[in-house]
């Protein structure tokens, strides 16, 4: 389901994450645990890899982010022989793999005392599939692939929620879609860099529309079948190239930017606009009159916010929590 024209699009960050979910870890605490990382069973050749890197660095802080350590190791193009090439590909598999699994790790869900109202929230901003719909409803999209709106929502057992991810994503036979029902209320959902309940299909080596299906947490093949595979998300890297190989990232990027030319209000939540993204920068510095907020949480004397205003200066600048944000904004 597409609807023709979407009068508002909220944009959400991993700020946007972290507000609402306490136990979701940052970058900072990301970089933290990967420097400490001493699993030799799943992870020996990134473990060393790390040790490596920190000992050659004298473990200088600016250097070892997670960003940086991802940026190396997913954007090696040259390779002295097979030996390390075969190196390499083990270390991107391990990195992405220890991503999935660390964010993974808790099941992170939203803080009890956040959930009400952000239900609220998306339920002002959403609509029942047997009623007309708004004239202009409202699209999200978000750069995260956590599932705390998933959960969210499917949690919520009043609303029967309909999660729209807006692309059309295969089903395995033994789990069928779930189709759409009159009392559904729509909840129209774009994650442009992948989401952690998206696989490819055993053996296929592109992110094609036509390989990549939907998995939710209680379908008995994502331990049978998806075991020991790596969803398809895109890392916090200065290198992303490789992953817009296939047609999954190129469609859903085509309809973020359909949809961005058609609206008439942005809203940036949590997300404020980092180096690693610095394509996503100008891509969206073409829509910057249509951008109304942009709402992160930093030191009143950062540089990002000094940046943001004059990247952006006929938009609100809100260094405020993204929670507090929607709460006062919204409900």
């Amino acid at each position: 389901m597409l609807s023709q024209k979407y009068k508002q699009v909220f944009i959400l960050g991993s700020g946007f994450s972290k507000s609402v979910s306490s136990i979701m870890p940052t970058l900072k605490e990301l970089t933290e645990d990967l420097k400490q990382l001493k699993d030799k069973t799943n992870f020996n050749e990134l473990s060393g890899f790390i040790s490596e890197t920190l000992s050659v660095t004298n473990n200088l802080d600016e250097v070892n982010t997670i960003e940086n350590i991802s940026s190396v190791i997913l954007s090696k193009g040259l390779f002295y022989n097979n030996e390390e090439k075969i190196y390499y590909d083990i270390l991107r598999h391990q990195l992405m793999r220890w991503i999935f699994e660390r964010i993974e790790a808790t099941f992170p869900e939203v803080d009890d005392g956040k959930k009400e109202q952000l239900i609220r929230f998306f339920k002002q901003h959403s609509f029942t599939a047997g009623e007309k719909p708004p004239e202009e409803p409202a699209l999200f999209i978000t750069f995260n692939y956590d599932l705390l709106l998933e959960r969210l929502l499917q949690s919520d057992n009043i609303n029967n929620w309909y999660f729209d991810y807006i692309i059309r994503l295969n089903h395995y036979g033994t789990k069928k879609q779930k189709k759409i029902q009159e009392q559904n209320q729509v909840f129209e959902y774009l994650k442009l860099h992948g989401s952690l309940n998206w696989f490819t299909a055993p053996g296929a080596d592109r992110n094609d529309l036509s390989n990549v299906y939907l998995i939710e947490d209680q379908d008995p093949s994502k331990q049978l079948i998806h075991l020991k595979d790596i969803p398809v998300y895109i890392p916090m890297a200065f290198a992303k190239s490789e992953f817009f190989i296939g047609s999954l990232y190129n469609v859903l990027w085509n309809i973020a930017r359909r949809c961005l030319e058609e609206a008439e209000e942005i809203n940036f939540i949590g997300y404020g606009f980092p180096q690693t993204d610095m394509d996503n920068l100008f891509f969206f510095l073409r829509y910057k009159s249509k951008i109304k907020n942009i709402v992160i949480q930093e030191p009143d004397e950062s540089y990002k916010i000094k940046r943001l205003k004059k990247l952006f200066p006929a938009s609100n600048i809100i260094n405020r929590d993204a929670f507090e944000f929607i709460s006062k904004q919204y409900l």
